[in-house]
């Protein structure tokens, strides 16, 4: 892994806006940074907080970067000494940085920037905005909160008016706007987040889906609402019905997983275990979820 030539942290953070929830004022800014001296070596991007994880990029010296948030991991040393436990995740990039190679201005922790885990930055929306397909509209929705999480704006995002960027969201999809069709399903899903440029994939896999969330990127999940520990819009909760909700992050210190459901009665994040979100997972048109 490449080293810091030195332990000098150059005052190089610039705030900028960050993600805000609707109808409130902004959690946190993100923080602009740069990669430090590598010696032309560059500085590995990782799915994780650690040298042992998968490598998804490479930086070469003095790239600029966004960062959301900030995990605890492997400690890491440069040249100099300097030693560091944190990683910097960068949305754009898809992955982590070791800290103890990037110029942020900090020794430790960046000021504003909350830990990955945390519920700053993280943007509830609900489906039901009086659109003629809003009961159905579970995935466009969460299209639209996997793309705030990722810091990504979607197209035609308002936070006053949401509803524009849901049904663009479901245009994005290959579905009319306005047209009730039933439902919607993972493919269209993909398709959707393929207008942005980005990778996306159906994934069968119960815990292949935690651990891509555990590393820093969001799941829309589907399963059934009967499962779920928070009251929902849903006219017999008992039955409850097939549905999509973003699973959006993980706290490290609870074990709990954050969760971005559009048909929550509340229009806040929730929380759930690991066999909460197993029983919603393995209920009616579960099983699987579309990872990006």
């Amino acid at each position: 892994m490449p080293i810091l030539r030195s332990m000098r942290r150059l005052a190089v953070v610039v705030l900028s806006a960050a993600a805000v929830l609707v109808g409130q004022a902004p959690a946190h800014a993100d923080a602009w940074a740069t990669v430090g001296n590598t010696g032309g070596v560059g500085l590995t991007v990782r799915s994780g907080p650690s040298p042992a994880t998968a490598a998804v990029g490479l930086l070469p010296s003095g790239t600029g970067v966004s960062i959301s948030c900030q995990a605890y991991g492997a400690t890491v040393a440069n040249e100099a000494g300097f030693t560091s436990d944190l990683w910097d995740y960068v949305p754009a990039r898809g992955g982590y940085l070791a800290d103890a190679y990037m110029a942020t201005g900090h020794d430790h922790r960046i000021p504003g920037v909350p830990l990955c885990g945390s519920t700053a930055g993280l943007v509830p929306v609900q489906q039901n905005q009086g659109q003629p397909t809003q009961w159905e509209d579970c995935g466009p929705t969460s299209v639209v909160t996997a793309l705030l999480r990722l810091g990504r704006t979607p197209h035609e995002w308002s936070p006053s008016y949401p509803r524009a960027a849901i049904e663009r969201a479901r245009q994005d999809m290959g579905l009319a706007r306005g047209v009730p069709t039933g439902g919607t399903n993972e493919s269209q899903v993909v398709r959707a987040f393929s207008t942005y440029g980005l990778s996306a994939w159906t994934s069968w896999s119960f815990e292949a889906s935690l651990t891509h969330v555990r590393s820093g990127r969001p799941a829309v999940m589907a399963g059934n609402t009967r499962a779920l520990t928070w009251a929902t819009n849903v006219r017999d909760p008992v039955a409850g019905v097939a549905h999509f909700l973003t699973v959006a992050g993980y706290d490290r210190s609870t074990g709990e997983y954050l969760v971005l459901d559009p048909i929550a009665v509340s229009n806040t994040v929730k929380r759930a275990t690991r066999a909460t979100l197993l029983a919603y997972w393995d209920a009616t048109n579960g099983r699987a979820a579309v990872l990006v």
